[in-house]
């Protein structure tokens, strides 16, 4: 990036919704540059890395795969657990900072420039332009530079400051999380993940365990904001008999903090500028995972921009082929989650209880492992529905309105 020079698109962040939107936009043959506040792609990590295939189905190949998941136990208030096993994989867990990594090399290659350790504090888009105020944070002082384009993408995370500067939308409602990485010395199960509802635990959400490999993985949760801190709770779950139990002997590794916006954005374009991944608020609701819709976004995105610039100035009814295509692929899908969850936090424990336990059916289990895709769960909610008059009875208020 030289002093004076006017880029075709700055793309701000270096997670997988931006490289891989940077990757697309230079394949096109535009002018890219992605800014990353960091000192390095992927650090600090705010996931816990579990993918569906599907995301690999995005991307062609397979990256940074630590272990495979083809089971789930999900562990109800009562201590009910509900034991799913598929007998073949049906969720990778990689490294999530190696897959960002990667993802951000891809962009590199395709022709893209990343600058390390630039902070974007500003923005200012138009249809004529945008320009965006940069601090690099390897070197002291607090100066700024200017940085032009013909388009910025916001894909810089929960806290957006791309959004904020723009003013479009914030997401009305998120979730704060607090995981740790831990070591164990005696040997875990590393083919099924462990989910652990209730309101003590988790309220609004859930505890999670997953498995890296035969000693280590990650334990945290989410919950909504407020109250004990994510950090407190999960210390006392992982002091308490049901974590200790399955996980007698644990050290922490690392810790990490994060966010999960809720929505996604109705509208995540303006005149000059796009959202992107969590910017965006492409969250899934009821898992917290967003790379796969990220990678839907950054490929409608990039779509959006490559045929707009071509054409003349990105304005934000330009821009609208992005969310209305995005809509199409995965957007409905996940705001019949974010309906889903609301739905699931105004559950008592007893409800969630009897849920757990209607589930735990010889054919129900089997629908669920036939028919399940955490990428896609209002299909599988529908399939149990029409199958089970018992769960239309016990899940009324879960699923109202969600179809």
């Amino acid at each position: 990036m030289t002093p004076g020079d006017v880029l075709d698109v700055v793309v701000v962040g270096a997670g997988p919704a931006g490289s891989r939107t940077a990757q697309f936009l230079a394949a096109a043959g535009l002018d890219v540059a992605v800014l990353e506040e960091h000192r390095e792609v992927g650090r600090p990590v705010a996931c816990a890395g579990l993918l569906s295939n599907r995301v690999f189905q995005c991307l062609g190949e397979e990256i940074a795969v630590l272990n495979r998941a083809s089971g789930a136990r999900i562990h109800a208030p009562s201590g009910h657990v509900l034991d799913i096993d598929a007998g073949r994989p049906m969720a990778v867990i990689v490294d999530r900072a190696m897959f960002d990594q990667a993802l951000a090399r891809k962009a590199v290659d395709g022709g893209a420039i990343i600058g390390m350790e630039r902070r974007v504090m500003d923005v200012r888009a138009k249809a004529s332009g945008c320009v965006l105020q940069v601090r690099d944070m390897a070197s002291a002082g607090t100066a700024r530079e200017e940085v032009r384009s013909r388009v910025v993408v916001g894909a810089d995370g929960p806290s957006s400051i791309v959004r904020g500067s723009l003013g479009i939308q914030r997401p009305r409602r998120k979730l704060t999380g607090f995981q740790i990485a831990f070591a164990s010395s005696q040997s875990i199960d590393t083919d099924s993940v462990d989910l652990y509802a209730g309101h003590d635990i988790a309220p609004g959400f859930f505890a999670w365990v997953v498995p890296h490999g035969p000693h280590s993985g990650l334990v945290g949760l989410a919950q909504e904001p407020g109250g004990m801190s994510p950090k407190d709770r999960l210390e006392r779950f992982m002091k308490g008999p049901t974590f200790r139990d399955s996980f007698p002997d644990v050290q922490t590794v690392a810790t990490f903090a994060g966010t999960i916006p809720i929505g996604p954005l109705h509208r995540p374009v303006t005149d000059g500028a796009v959202l992107v991944g969590d910017a965006a608020a492409q969250a899934k609701a009821v898992s917290g995972g967003g790379v796969f819709p990220a990678l839907v976004a950054a490929k409608h995105a990039s779509d959006a921009i490559v045929a707009v610039l071509e054409k003349g100035e990105p304005t934000a009814r330009a821009l609208s082929a992005y969310p209305r295509a995005f809509d199409k692929e995965v957007g409905a899908e996940l705001r019949k989650a974010a309906r889903l969850r609301r739905s699931f936090r105004a559950m008592s424990d007893k409800m969630v209880n009897d849920l757990i336990e209607a589930l735990d059916d010889p054919e129900l289990m089997d629908l669920i492992v036939s028919q399940g895709d955490i990428e896609f769960p209002s299909r599988l909610v529908r399939a149990l529905l029409r199958k089970s008059p018992r769960l239309v009875r016990l899940a009324g208020p879960l699923f109202r309105g969600l179809f």
